[in-house]
């Protein structure tokens, strides 16, 4: 009989029994394959659920395994995403953010009503303003992992990845000019899925071939919603059409590759995956920092630009230096070197309270789950 198991179950030497499609019906790896560290990365990136493995494939238990560690009583430590929810900073943002979503379903409706809709670009850069002003990136993508669910979906991974692109356009030291465009068309990009149905928009199990259809055409409904506007800047209207556009070909709507991407919408795509890994799913807790930079490292460099990517998981992982995190065995310990070279930033140097210091890249079986 063959078993589903979740991602964090996965172990290298696995068969798999079924074909794994994403939820928007594309193959991502055939029934047969024998899984190995970068397919099971692979179905994290992809916030696979579940997948089917062939049970007489399963792993057996090895002979000389260590035995599991006596169990730890586990300290009583305020969760890290706790910590952030009990700042001024945080609650002042809850408000703004709260403003700004209210203000966005307002604009975007008149959007899609009016024949040539007035935006006062400069006044929706004011307003999102108010969500980055004294605050680092980092502060803001810490916020925006903790904030609790809302049910404007749309409007709020929106106002995300304007923020999130926004921030990696800073820490690829862009110009300000460029730095405000980018976020309006992080804020912009995704208005065409309101012309979407809700059934198939808002659908939790897998899309249909019909569906799929239906919901890769809001690129080009959202460049159509946005060339109404008078004197919009032609790189918001490109990355409404391009950010699901990949690096290697296989993206939409038009299949574009590397140097066809404009250079804003590859900004766009990165922060736009990057928000859909870290929210809360029906099926899924949101992702680690360290979990979503895994996830790139094996995935990412080839489908995003390899100046985004690299860029965005370099200041990411060194920006969790010294941080507490614990391992997928349920250890503590803190982050003390991050590596540098492509690839290896999500299995930083960690050391335990009893002094002993391990190398994730020398210890496959090892990750970080989360940070506290």
């Amino acid at each position: 009989m063959d078993i589903n198991y979740k991602p964090s179950e996965l172990r290298p030497g696995m068969v798999l029994a079924k074909d794994v499609v994403t939820l928007h019906g594309q193959r991502i790896a055939k029934a047969g394959e024998v899984l190995d560290k970068s397919l099971i990365s692979k179905f994290t990136f992809y916030s696979i659920a579940s997948v089917k493995i062939k049970s007489e494939a399963a792993p057996e238990e090895a002979p000389e395994e260590k035995p599991e560690p006596a169990p730890v009583k586990a300290k009583e430590t305020i969760p890290y995403s706790q910590k952030i929810k009990s700042t001024p900073v945080y609650q002042s943002f809850q408000i703004d953010y709260s403003k700004n979503i209210a203000l966005m379903r307002g604009l975007f409706s008149r959007i899609i009503r009016s024949e040539k809709p007035e935006v006062d670009f400069k006044t929706v850069l004011r307003n999102v303003s108010a969500l980055f002003a004294q605050k680092t990136t980092l502060d803001l993508f810490d916020i925006l992992h903790t904030m609790d669910s809302l049910d404007d979906a749309v409007y709020v991974h929106s106002l995300n990845v304007a923020l999130i692109a926004r921030g990696i356009g800073r820490w690829m030291n862009l110009d300000a000019d460029t730095l405000s465009t980018i976020t309006l068309a992080g804020y912009f990009h995704d208005i065409g899925k309101l012309q979407i149905p809700d059934e198939v928009l808002n659908k939790n199990g897998k899309l249909t071939d019909e569906e799929f259809a239906l919901m890769k055409q809001h690129p080009m409904l959202g460049k159509k919603l946005l060339s109404k506007i008078p004197n919009i800047d032609s790189r918001i209207l490109t990355s409404a059409l391009q950010h699901h556009e990949r690096n290697d070909g296989s993206g939409y709507p038009r299949g574009l590759s590397g140097d066809e991407i404009d250079p804003i919408a590859s900004i766009i795509a990165v922060a736009d995956v990057y928000d859909a890994m870290t929210t809360a799913r029906v099926y899924r807790a949101p992702l680690c920092a360290f979990q979503v930079i895994a996830a790139f490292e094996n995935d990412g460099l080839q489908k995003y630009s390899p100046k985004v990517v690299m860029t965005f998981l370099r200041r990411l992982a060194g920006a969790y230096q010294n941080a507490r995190v614990i391992l997928n065995d349920g250890r503590r310990c803190k982050v003390v070197y991050i590596h540098h070279h492509n690839n290896t930033q999500s299995r930083p140097i960690v050391q335990f309270d009893d002094g002993e210091i391990i190398d994730l890249l020398k210890e496959p079986d090892l990750s970080i789950q989360s940070i506290i």
